[in-house]
């Protein structure tokens, strides 16, 4: 759980789709679950918001206008940013898939999905998601060393 200088942080989420209505609808669930929740219409609103509403965890569409959740969360990671990101899909696309995993995406959920299993996975990746992303990075940095 982060903290600065000891004392908690609350918890914050960006949710990142295309679908007003599903944005809004999910940032009143995070909400009523506890989050400060922030939403953005594509990947590159959301770039331009992360720097200055910090979130522990990004959840994002896959497919959006402009810059799509799999070239934010790339740009994401190019930013040196470890940020937990969660993507969204309809439906599954193996080559978008691998894309996602090699830029150590925190998970991956279809939709429709269950609220409930929603914000537990944010949960998750709140508690243990820097982490992940810190070992994804460097599993996936000897991987290319070696290739």
């Amino acid at each position: 759980m982060p903290t600065i200088f000891g004392a908690q942080m609350g918890k914050k989420i960006l949710i990142v789709d295309d679908e007003a209505v599903l944005v809004e609808i999910l940032i009143q669930v995070f909400e009523e679950a506890g989050w400060d929740a922030k939403g953005a219409a594509d990947g590159q609103l959301a770039l331009s918001s992360i720097d200055t509403f910090c979130p522990n965890v990004i959840l994002s569409d896959i497919n959006m206008p402009n810059l799509d959740g799999l070239q934010m969360l790339e740009n994401v990671r190019a930013k040196g940013l470890d940020t937990p990101v969660i993507l969204l899909t309809g439906y599954r696309d193996t080559k978008k898939m691998q894309r996602a995993w090699a830029a150590c995406v925190f998970d991956y959920l279809d939709k429709p999905f269950k609220q409930d299993v929603l914000v537990q996975l944010a949960e998750n990746a709140y508690d243990y998601g820097e982490d992940y992303v810190r070992s994804a990075r460097k599993r996936f940095t000897r991987i290319k060393k070696t290739a």
